[in-house]
């Protein structure tokens, strides 16, 4: 399948919004499903379905293989084609805002939810470095539950911003916990590898 010219956001989907909700959006657009690849976590791999229109436009719908997190994300040649589309899917599909996931983060107490919300918003961070994801992240990779923390590091690569790396090396050379140091350490591995050295 060719690489669209035009893709928009991740839009993450709520817990309870499933591919057969994607996949009902999708019949009444009248777009066949065009490819299937079934998730596996232990190679790494997304899971995707992806429904495709005659002219060329694109609905994918994706769980994320590392956090189990759905979302979907609209393609096509270009942004005007492809946005009558995106609204449709927003008014149909109803996924999270970044100002909702913000607001829930900001007032979540339970350590599991709070990993949750972080990848969540890791996910939905537009591609040009957003404040408020940026400071939500940081605020979970200084948590003191090594499980947020853990969050806040897959958050990060969610995103690709470079400004996460100083913080992430810092957990490479001094988190408490060995295994999340391990993990830091690639991390810091994939941001050089995707951006050179801050």
């Amino acid at each position: 399948m060719p690489e669209p010219n035009y893709r928009t956001l991740r839009y993450v989907l709520h817990p309870d919004t499933h591919w057969n909700n994607v996949g009902d959006f999708a019949d009444t657009l009248g777009w066949p499903l065009a490819h299937e690849i079934t998730r596996n976590q232990t190679e790494g791999t997304d899971g995707q379905m992806i429904w495709q229109s005659p002219s060329g436009i694109s609905l994918h719908y994706v769980v994320d293989a590392t956090s189990g997190i759905g979302y979907v994300t609209l393609a096509g040649p270009d942004e005007e084609s492809v946005a009558p589309f995106t609204a449709q899917a927003h008014k149909e599909l109803t996924p999270w805002s970044l100002e909702e996931l913000f607001q829930r983060f900001d007032g979540e107490v339970d350590p599991i939810e709070r990993g949750r919300l972080t990848l969540r918003i890791g996910l939905a961070a537009p591609p040009e470095l957003n404040h408020g994801c940026l400071t939500r992240i940081l605020s979970s990779l200084a948590g003191d539950d090594p499980r947020i923390r853990l969050a806040g590091l897959w958050a990060t690569t969610y995103t690709g911003y470079q400004e996460f790396v100083p913080t992430v090396r810092e957990l490479a050379q001094g988190d408490p916990e060995n295994w999340l140091r391990t993990r830091a350490e690639s991390v810091v591995a994939a941001f050089e590898d995707a951006g050179g050295k801050p």
